[in-house]
């Protein structure tokens, strides 16, 4: 493993850490973030936003993941790409899992989520998933699709990215520590995938 690899995955996990750590700390900025956030909502824009909680929570994204392993496997016979791209999601949703656990951060009021959650609040498990999707599934891609697609479909995948993190935050369901901590976990997953990535 490359030193520089090495390096900045580690400062990727230790920052990852820190913010779960010192997020008692930060109550005052994530408050008034959510009221920065909440004086600009747009109530029209909710469906949107409970549909990237859906498009983007554990059944659909796992469904996503697997019908494009599945299609990269059988058309050209190489299983490792997608074995990878499968293996760091439920990787980084184990973490996920984990960590919310270990932290049990209190969520925001959740005054316009359309379910309420029960879970640890740090860090934002759809923001992380659909970061890392956007990270891992264009390099996954690239060698069996044009130029021009790969990019399509990257744009498409960051756009989703950022929507669904603003959601989390339009919805009232993540502080903004959340979402900086799921940015976090998805930078360190593409750097460790990127070790076993040909």
């Amino acid at each position: 493993m490359e030193p520089v690899r090495v390096m900045a995955l580690a400062v990727l996990l230790s920052l990852y850490i820190l913010l779960a750590l010192i997020n008692p700390r930060l109550a005052g900025i994530n408050e008034r973030f959510r009221k920065f956030i909440k004086s600009r909502r747009n109530i029209r824009m909710r469906p949107l936003m409970i549909f990237t909680h859906r498009w983007n929570d554990a059944p659909m994204l796992s469904l996503q993941v697997l019908l494009i392993s599945l299609a990269v496997g059988f058309t050209t016979s190489e299983w490792l790409r997608p074995f990878i791209l499968s293996a760091a999601m439920f990787w980084q949703t184990t973490l996920v899992s984990v960590t919310k656990k270990l932290s049990a951060i209190s969520r925001p009021p959740q005054d316009l989520t359309h379910r309420i959650m029960k879970s640890g609040s740090y860090p934002s498990g759809h923001t992380a998933a659909a970061a890392t999707f956007a990270l891992l599934a264009p390099s996954v891609l690239a060698p069996y699709l044009s130029l021009p697609t790969i990019i399509l479909i990257s744009v498409y995948l960051t756009f989703n990215a950022l929507i669904t993190a603003y959601g989390r935050l339009y919805l009232d369901v993540h502080w903004l520590s959340d979402i900086v901590g799921g940015g976090l976990l998805s930078l360190a997953t593409r750097v460790f995938v990127g070790i076993y990535l040909p």
